[in-house]
């Protein structure tokens, strides 16, 4: 082999070790979660009488935890009973214009996190989102997003599956 082939062929097998460990580095705060609370944050007006709401934006997020076998805990739960205050923030930000919404869907993982410097200052800190998505859609196809939250949910629940070995929950 030559040297300038084993030259690519070192640098793809570095890249690629560098994407697992990054990957295993991500996943790494997934680990041993025993439930979370699921935030939405509140609807814009127009596109919750046009027929997407926070409730069905909440249940489908908490139904697909559910179905994993994640516990899903109420907001007192959350401070009293869950070591690290894990929050799923779920936020679908929409703009109507022109007959067609504008919008943005992010969910994130909020926990407990404590400084390096001073283990003892404690704070919570975004420690997982899934890509963020934009894009426009018609005005009678809003509750579409629907389908793009559950995504991201599947991805959360995925990526809990894996830090943890694959195991069902």
């Amino acid at each position: 082999m030559s040297t300038e082939i084993g030259s690519v062929l070192a640098s793809l097998e570095a890249r690629s070790r560098r994407r697992v460990i990054a990957a295993e580095a991500l996943r790494a705060p997934l680990a041993g979660l025993t439930g979370v609370h699921v935030e939405v944050e509140p609807v814009n007006v127009d596109a919750e009488r046009d027929g997407l709401s926070r409730d069905g934006l909440r249940t489908d997020v908490e139904s697909a935890l559910r179905e994993a076998g994640m516990t899903v805990v109420t907001q007192a739960a959350l401070f009293a009973d869950v070591p690290g205050t894990p929050v799923l923030h779920v936020d679908v930000m929409t703009i109507r214009l022109d007959g067609r919404y504008a919008y943005s869907v992010r969910l994130e993982l909020w926990q407990a996190v404590a400084l390096v410097r001073a283990p003892g200052v404690q704070t919570l800190g975004l420690t997982w989102s899934a890509p963020q998505i934009v894009g426009t859609v018609a005005v009678e196809s809003i509750a579409d997003l629907r389908d793009v939250v559950r995504a991201q949910a599947a991805g959360f629940v995925a990526e809990c599956r894996a830090a943890t070995g694959g195991a069902g929950r």
